[in-house]
């Protein structure tokens, strides 16, 4: 993403441009980018579409950069917008990225996201490194507020509505039934070898 001279690393945020890749189908994209000097994000995991942008017609999408917790990069929340939604498929929109929420070694290496309709808070799915060594931290589920009345662009908080008691387990795949009261998310990687799947109840 970039507009003008607004683009390449240290411009991840802000306004940009749609810039299309020169190549093959199927090209391996890293060089493809470095080429068109776009804006680098380091391990994009996952997005989910604004249900409430998206039914008053505007485009937003919020995603995760992972991070890395061994660099002691924690990740981040992103969101970007694109305009409406007739005017996105144009190609001539002037997409935004703003900070959703900052990476810490609480909230550390943010992996799958999902929109919850009712609230339109953001439930983030973390995959750090947890066990001896991290102070015996769980991957925890979040629940964050969005951007309100304030002063800032990024989220009003978060607080933690899930924790795995297993160390080599995380989190992922989350998402609501469109009523909002059902969020089906599994459990990987168990101890035990075997998947989870949860339907967690509930909501309001």
């Amino acid at each position: 993403m970039g507009q003008g001279s607004n683009f390449g690393q240290g411009f991840q945020y802000g306004i940009g441009s749609w810039q299309p890749l020169a190549g093959a189908r199927g090209a391996v994209l890293t060089p493809l980018a470095a080429a068109a000097k776009a804006t680098g994000y380091y391990r994009p995991e996952d997005i989910d579409i604004d249900g409430r942008a998206l039914a008053a017609g505007n485009v937003r999408f919020c995603g995760n950069n992972t991070g890395r917790d061994s660099a002691r990069y924690w990740g981040e929340t992103i969101c970007i917008t694109d305009g409406t939604v007739a005017a996105s498929a144009s190609g001539s929109t002037v997409p935004e990225a703003t900070l959703l929420v900052q990476g810490s070694p609480e909230y550390n290496m943010p992996d799958n996201i999902a929109h919850q309709p009712t609230r339109g808070n953001w439930i983030i799915h973390e995959d750090g490194s947890t066990g001896a060594g991290f102070k015996n931290r769980n991957n925890d589920l979040w629940s964050c507020l969005d951007d309100g009345r304030d002063d800032n662009t990024t989220s009003d908080g978060c607080i933690r509505i899930g924790s795995l008691n297993d160390f080599d387990a995380e989190w992922t795949g989350g998402f609501f039934d469109p009523s909002g009261r059902h969020f089906y998310v599994s459990i990987q990687h168990n101890s035990n070898g075997y998947g989870t799947i949860l339907d967690i109840t509930g909501w309001r």
